[in-house]
């Protein structure tokens, strides 16, 4: 392990602790909190990438509002409803949410300051019921709508990189075994994360066309391998954000277009 790699750790560490109001806490004891405790068992790259989307989130694991599971040699962040609850409301642009819902469907809506429509997203029971789950089974209507909220959520802020525990079991294809003979992942992804995702998401903000440019210019000068693990995981959140940026874009052309017609005096 480098130095460089403990120093990246340290610091988004000291993040942690200033984000909690940790500060007679040090670095070290704080570390071994989170491996004892609610990430107990990950690895060295697996500590640095849940603390990064903790941080980048302002979630805190303590309170369970973001914890972990491995998945095919990686880990996924999973962040709980409390959490989605948190950065939706924590985010400065929100400005309400509404629920419709009958027995087949959930509707979300989500209200932006910035923005003259709200973002609309549906979810279906014949879509995204778990049979298996006994919490689905007890109670559909309260799992259909954390569905609509959390998709919503993804359209309406761009959030991207975390995921529910239940779209955690589709992934994965099994219950969750948290932390648990877990591989390591690859070596270099996480820096490689965090010089990428900044770039593509910025791209994405700008429309379609952006990203595509993006993704291109990625493709051609990044490692093959973390290149292709990336888009496998971001690229549906990405799209939805350049999606989202085409519509708004539109919007502010169809509104730099409207002439007051000339009014006259009597």
């Amino acid at each position: 392990m480098s130095n460089q790699n403990t120093d990246g750790l340290s610091n988004q560490i000291a993040v942690m602790a200033e984000n909690l109001s940790m500060k007679n806490v040090s670095n070290e004891s704080l570390q071994a909190t989170l491996l004892n405790t609610v990430f107990k068992g990950a690895n060295y790259d697996q500590l640095v990438s849940l603390v990064i989307v903790a941080n980048q989130y302002g979630l805190n694991p303590f309170t369970k509002e973001i914890y972990a599971f491995p998945s095919k040699g990686s880990i996924t962040p999973i962040v709980s409803v409390d959490g989605w609850s948190r950065i939706i409301n924590d985010n400065p642009q929100c400005d309400g949410i509404q629920f419709e819902q009958d027995d087949e469907s959930a509707t979300c809506k989500i209200y932006r300051k910035d923005r003259t429509h709200p973002t609309i997203v549906t979810e279906y029971l014949s879509e995204c019921e778990m049979t298996n789950s006994p919490v689905w089974k007890k109670y559909p209507k309260r799992m259909l709508r954390h569905k609509a909220l959390i998709q919503c959520a993804r359209i309406a802020f761009g959030f991207s990189g975390i995921y529910d525990e239940d779209e955690a079991h589709r992934i994965n294809g099994s219950q969750v075994d948290v932390m648990k003979d877990v591989e390591p992942v690859d070596d270099g992804y996480d820096d490689f994360f965090i010089e990428t995702h900044a770039k593509l998401r910025q791209a994405a903000e700008k429309g379609t066309d952006s990203l595509i440019k993006a993704h291109k210019f990625l493709t051609e000068s990044g490692d093959k391998e973390h290149v292709k693990r990336y888009w496998s995981d971001q690229s549906a959140n990405l799209k939805e954000i350049a999606q989202q940026a085409d519509i708004d874009n539109a919007e502010t052309i169809d509104d730099a277009e409207v002439v007051d017609e000339p009014t006259t005096e009597a």
